[in-house]
């Protein structure tokens, strides 16, 4: 791995994993406060578990993906281990009105839609994200794992404090893979609150880094995929670490995703929203990035 100098940033290459972004220490406000939730409608019981909102301290710089890990990087890590990624994905079938299924037809390599190595891995669960970054480790001799909720909200945000480090931008479809128009007509989902009014023309998963990074030069921290993190599922912040620790307290049967996805709205393309799943979970909407721990 080499560091090239980018001011307080450095990238990370690597020729066995993905390539890094050094972010620096600093601070941020986490979370939201309840005029954010209630602008976009969001239910109160999701609400809560982005808020009240706290400033949280980053005493150490850290790495993290420049790119949602891919399906040819996770199939590298399939070949060279034997690792199963067996059990049924669940997968937004239009031929039965857009409803969600699961089989065991899909998975990481059959997702229910088109893909290349390039697009982002989806359909692994926690088991399976925490097994390749032990794989890279040993390989890199470095040490790689998810990010914690505070570390993900920490890249997300790049120092912006609105909704979407894009801020009131007329047409969002620059910016991230989201609920758009080429998704509603591919999965025949009429509900104008799903709506973005604009064309990604991606109506899955887009390749990683198809559009624009954010000021700290991630792609995708909002939109392409949900992504796992390291914390429990809690109904509120109250009591959550006031540092990157992540939070190992609370139903630890499910775990904290973040970013949302090429099928989600304005309630949940927002840096501080939150959604559990259960840590066996495997969906088409669901992947993951690494974090690395710097010396």
């Amino acid at each position: 791995m080499t560091f090239l100098g980018l001011g307080l940033l450095a990238l990370v290459g690597c020729s066995h994993g993905p390539e890094m972004v050094r972010l620096p220490a600093g601070s941020f406000i986490a979370g939201s406060d309840p005029a954010e939730t209630a602008a976009v409608h969001y239910p109160a019981v999701n609400a809560m578990r982005e808020q009240p909102s706290r400033k949280v301290k980053v005493a150490k710089a850290f790495a993290i993906g420049r790119y949602e890990v891919t399906r040819g990087e996770f199939a590298r890590f399939v070949k060279a281990t034997g690792w199963r990624p067996d059990g049924p994905c669940s997968f937004l079938d239009p031929a039965a009105g857009s409803t969600w299924a699961a089989d065991t037809s899909h998975d990481w390599r059959h997702p229910g839609f088109p893909q290349s190595d390039r697009h982002p891995v989806v359909c692994v669960n926690m088991a399976d994200a925490a097994a390749y970054a032990a794989w890279l480790g040993t390989r890199t001799g470095r040490h790689f794992r998810l990010p914690s909720n505070t570390e993900w909200e920490y890249a997300a945000r790049a120092g912006v404090a609105a909704p979407q480090w894009w801020g009131k931008a007329e047409y969002p479809c620059r910016y991230a893979n989201l609920a758009d128009t080429s998704f509603v007509r591919a999965f025949h989902i009429a509900d104008p609150e799903l709506l973005f009014a604009c064309n990604d023309h991606f109506p899955a998963t887009a390749p990683v880094g198809s559009f624009a990074a954010n000021r700290w030069g991630l792609h995708d921290m909002l939109g392409n995929v949900w992504e796992w993190t390291l914390d429990c599922l809690n109904s509120t912040q109250n009591g959550a670490p006031s540092d990157t620790a992540p939070r190992i307290s609370g139903d630890c049967g499910s775990h904290i995703d973040r970013g949302a996805s090429w099928g989600n709205s304005r309630k949940y393309v927002r840096a501080a929203a939150q959604h559990p799943d259960l840590v066996g979970a495997r969906t088409a909407v669901l992947g993951f990035r690494l974090v690395e721990d710097l010396p």
